[in-house]
């Protein structure tokens, strides 16, 4: 997983400041000294970003309230919550990022667990009342199409936390029931092409939050047999008719839509045996049967699935004990105990900051003498930059935990593992594996999980039911293209469709306003003057960004239009500043989020990118110790996604594909 997000914005960042070793890295002014990104790595063999998690805090949060426990650091942990709310009352994944309803009912569901009130609350209404869709069903963030996920997380925030009524409930109770299939289960969002047990439970309980006892419109009893059919001879539950692992996410979903319904396990004590058996002695809950290590969304599922019942876990303690070695000195927690806690996407970035060529990163017989890494050549790259992108030191075990975290329960590569398949950091752990040259992953699987993930409106959402956005669309297609597969495999018109959806001609209501600031640089289809805000949205009903522009040139060009993805291109440079690197929107401060979209998109399509001014931006953001901010504004370390992007952009001769 993985992980919400904005157009612009990182969707996972770290405020830790990692400790700066004696390594320099050449900059404005002079030599800096650089870090090397061990204080990154974990004990899994992986790296991590630093900081709580927001899922695993809220999980273990909940856990403990169910057994009677309580974090160490309570008031810490609050803090970390409410460091999420922004000034329209909703809660970002991290701090400085805009509000979904996703993060806004793990924090505020969190925050009254551990006995908190929740700040802003007329605001936070009228935020989350904002997303309601024309159609009655609930978006994720404003601008995007509704989805279950998204619904039901909306109207537990309404009936739960604010004790308000739900808006518009007749319409929502429409949209509710359009969501059930032929096959008696439930799907994503009216129309879906598969049902899925996640998806029952989120319809069950979104109903049961905004109706209360009112019986729901669906066809019940086809609903509670498809549930039940999917219960193995094991004893759990999957997600899914083509599902073959027996798991505890899947079983807890299961035991709980079927309790929203009135109904329970057609072999209870079976399922009660299977839960029992995913708790080793002495320990916590593991995901899956065979599957080595427990972790906090484990345990949060069998925890709940087992009171659904009417049970405890065999060992309370082992459980309790486990939480507390989860929890962080900060506050908040971490899916395992926090030096073995890796993360795909922080994985990615230290093999693709080793690979870059950092001198700190490359064996002793390939580094090159302080006065020869000072120079630069005319277009701003130092000597070094010649230099093809090689693994660097601990390469391969960074490899093998991204490859490990291709687990074989799911398609993609998951945020951490035991967590679901993200299409964010399958993208990184592809793109990184790649250009250190290392062994890929199953590119058969990964295709096959793709054309599951796209969505009926043809573009692809960050995880498996999630409504559309640019981010994970253009992400699909990179990965298709670096796993040498045709765009084809995909519905290709439905996603050109999804594309178009997102597109904006400048007129009244494209997003934002304002004119370029800036000189077109004579691209085809130039679209810089005259136009207001031309250009593509993260989503249809988003504003028009740099980002989502830079992704959706790169798309089209992938799907054989050339002319559509030059005039695309063609309207970066109004989001180009005089200080160097590009803006989120026009007259905006550069970003490196931005900076980077833009410049892989100019490479990709053979359009000039000016390496000195490029260098110059970059040295904006790094800071004495050599790691990189998201912005100019501040020099505070952004962690290792931003030092990737940061550093691949200072000497990197091709940029890889990533997005967030």
């Amino acid at each position: 997983m993985a992980t919400t997000t904005s157009a612009s914005t990182p969707a996972a960042t770290s405020a830790t400041v990692p400790a700066a070793t004696s390594a320099t890295v050449p900059g404005a002014g002079g030599a800096a000294p650089r870090p090397d990104g061990r204080d990154h790595l974990t004990t899994d063999g992986g790296a991590r970003q630093g900081g709580a998690d927001l899922w695993c805090t809220y999980a273990a949060v909940r856990t403990l309230d169910w057994l009677g426990g309580a974090p160490a650091r309570p008031a810490a942990t609050a803090e970390s919550l409410l460091s999420r709310q922004n000034r329209d009352g909703g809660f970002a994944w991290q701090k400085g990022l805009p509000s979904d309803v996703w993060a806004t009912y793990y924090s505020t569901q969190a925050l009254l667990d551990l006995g908190r009130g929740i700040p802003h609350r007329e605001a936070l209404l009228a935020w989350v009342t904002g997303i309601q869709h024309r159609s009655g069903g609930f978006a994720m963030t404003a601008g995007q199409e509704p989805d279950v996920w998204a619904t039901y997380y909306a109207t537990r925030v309404l009936s739960e936390v604010l004790r308000a009524a739900v808006p518009r409930a007749e319409a929502l109770a429409e949209w509710l029931t359009a969501i059930q299939r032929a096959d008696g289960g439930l799907g994503w969002y009216p129309g879906a092409g598969e049902s899925d047990v996640r998806a029952c439970y989120y319809g069950a309980t979104a109903w049961r939050a905004a109706f209360g006892s009112r019986a729901p419109g669906w066809r019940t009893g086809a609903l509670v047999g498809w549930l039940n059919a999917r219960q193995t001879a094991a004893g759990g539950f999957v997600f899914d008719e083509g599902s073959t692992a027996t798991c505890l996410w899947a079983t807890f979903r299961a035991v709980r839509a079927l309790d929203a319904l009135g109904a329970r396990p057609a072999r209870e004590q079976d399922c009660l045996a299977w839960i029992d058996g995913r708790q080793g002695p002495g320990a916590a809950f593991t995901r899956w049967e065979g599957y080595p290590d427990a972790d906090v969304w484990a345990s949060f599922s069998a925890v709940g699935a087992l009171q659904t019942l009417g049970r405890e876990p065999r060992d309370r303690a082992a459980v309790l004990e486990f939480l507390g070695r989860c929890e962080l000195p900060e506050g908040g927690f971490s899916y395992r105990e926090g030096a073995a806690a890796g993360d795909s996407l922080a994985t990615a970035a230290l093999l693709l900051t080793g690979a870059a060529g950092r001198p700190d990163a490359v064996p002793d017989d390939r580094r090159r003498d302080d006065e020869h890494r000072d120079e630069e050549r005319p277009d701003g790259r130092r000597p070094d930059d010649r230099r093809p992108p090689g693994p660097g030191p601990g390469a391969d075990g960074l490899a093998r935990w991204l490859r490990a975290a291709h687990l074989p329960y799911e398609g993609g590569v998951m945020y951490m593992p035991g967590r679901g398949a993200e299409i964010r950091c399958t993208l990184w752990a592809v793109s990184a594996l790649a250009f250190a040259g290392l062994p890929g992953l199953d590119a058969g699987r990964l295709t096959g999980w793709l054309r599951r993930l796209q969505n009926s409106d043809g573009g692809f959402g960050y995880w498996h039911g999630r409504a559309s956005d640019m981010v994970s669309t253009v992400s699909a297609l990179e990965i298709l293209h670096q796993l040498g597969r045709p765009p084809e495999v995909l519905d290709t018109d439905a996603l050109r469709a999804f594309l178009d959806s997102c597109a904006a001609d400048g007129g009244e209501g494209s997003g934002n306003e304002g004119g370029s600031g800036t000189e077109g640089d004579g691209t085809e289809g130039d679209g810089t003057e005259g136009d207001g805000t031309a250009g593509h949205r993260y989503t249809p009903g988003s504003p028009v960004t740099c980002a989502a522009t830079a992704q959706a040139a790169r798309a089209l060009h992938l799907l054989g239009d050339p002319v559509a993805a030059r005039t695309a291109a063609g309207r970066l440079q109004r989001y180009a500043s005089r200080i160097g690197g590009y803006a989120s929107a026009p007259r905006g401060v550069p970003d490196l989020a931005s900076t980077y979209q833009a410049v892989r998109t100019r490479q990709v399509l053979g359009l000039p990118v000016d390496g000195a001014e490029l260098r110059r931006f970059t040295a904006k953001l790094r800071g004495p110790a050599g790691h990189y901010s998201w912005s100019p504004l501040t020099r505070e370390a952004a962690g290792p996604l931003a030092d990737a992007l940061g550093t691949l952009l200072d000497r990197a001769e091709r940029l890889p594909p990533l997005n967030l």
